[in-house]
């Protein structure tokens, strides 16, 4: 838990080694069905791994040293990560703290590692078939996640929150060339998994289900959908952040002030939230020109919470009702 509070709001790292040359044919073993979690005895190696879509390719890493005895936030000890075709081990390589593995159809993969030490930092690797290294970035932020094309002609990282221009960044590359082609802060939040349906594209696919397809350049193409999936939420607090970027349009004002509605009379609502929630209501309501109930929700929020912000917009709309 430390670990991932210090990536979520914590430089470049030393080079790594090249893959070596694989030497032996290992035997790997696996837990149960889910189980993420791979053991080879003759390499005295157990860690995560991921597959290739198509099933060929596994990619196999351990964050901690070769004793198993240091694994996680460290200052020294680095760790491993072995790709395999089948059973045939055909690339393997170190990296301080190698994470979020993934691996393409074609053999390429990618590895965040989160480095030694303290502070916010962390270096993408894209690696080919054969453990050598496609591109490399380092961050002055800590590493989400990644993602990787299934073809292997593209792949991204996500960073985390940090100061500068790294924080909450996404990064694409375009792993045939081996450069760096766009970064930017995605409007829908950080995702789960990334896809590329079609080129020039990026999906950013989310743990609820939810989908959105970006431009590599990172025109949000799915917008008007991702809003109207916002504005039928139950958190008041991704309504307001909604409210603050989009241009309230009578749709989506209504569509906000129904979800509100529900929001306040659910069983499970805290009552904390109510004036946050007035607010938003009132705001859509003004949008609809419904000025009374406007005023109405202001005012209460008001009372509720001195600080909500609204004392300029109802002294406002008391002027232009009288």
């Amino acid at each position: 838990m430390i670990d991932l509070i210090k990536r979520m709001f914590g430089v470049p790292a030393p080079a790594p080694r090249r893959a070596a040359t694989p030497t032996v044919e290992p035997t790997l073993s696996f837990g149960a069905a889910g189980d993420r979690f791979v053991r080879i005895a003759s390499l005295d190696f157990f860690g995560q791994y991921r597959r290739s879509p198509d099933g060929r390719w596994l990619l196999a890493w351990r964050d901690s040293n070769d004793a198993a005895t240091h694994g996680g936030y460290r200052s020294s000890g680095p760790g491993r990560f072995y790709l395999f075709e089948g059973d045939r081990l055909a690339a393997q390589g170190r990296a301080e703290r190698p994470n979020d593995g993934e691996v393409a159809n074609n053999g390429s993969f990618v590895i965040n590692d989160w480095l030694f030490g303290d502070g916010l930092k962390g270096v993408f690797r894209a690696y080919r078939a054969d453990g050598s290294i496609i591109v490399e970035r380092a961050f002055t932020a800590n590493l989400l996640n990644n993602g990787i094309a299934d073809d292997g002609g593209m792949a991204v990282c996500q960073t985390c929150n940090a100061p500068g221009p790294d924080g909450s960044l996404l990064v694409i590359f375009d792993l045939e060339s081996g450069h760096e082609i766009a970064g930017w802060v995605p409007e829908s939040g950080w995702a789960a998994s990334y896809a590329f349906p079609a080129e020039g594209r990026i999906q950013l696919r989310y743990g609820n289900g939810q989908a959105y397809d970006y431009a590599v350049d990172g025109r949000f193409l799915d917008r008007n959908q991702w809003m109207d999936a916002q504005a039928r939420s139950d958190n008041v607090h991704v309504l307001h952040n909604l409210l603050r970027g989009s241009a309230l349009s009578p749709a989506l004002s209504a569509t906000i002030i129904a979800s509100v509605d529900r929001t306040l009379a659910g069983s499970e609502f805290n009552p904390a939230e109510r004036p946050l929630a007035l607010k938003v209501r009132g705001l859509c309501q003004e949008a609809l020109g419904n000025l009374r109930g406007a005023l109405s929700d202001y005012e209460e929020a008001i009372a509720l919470d001195a600080k909500i912000g609204l004392k300029r917009k109802a002294a406002e709309l008391r002027r232009r009702l009288t």
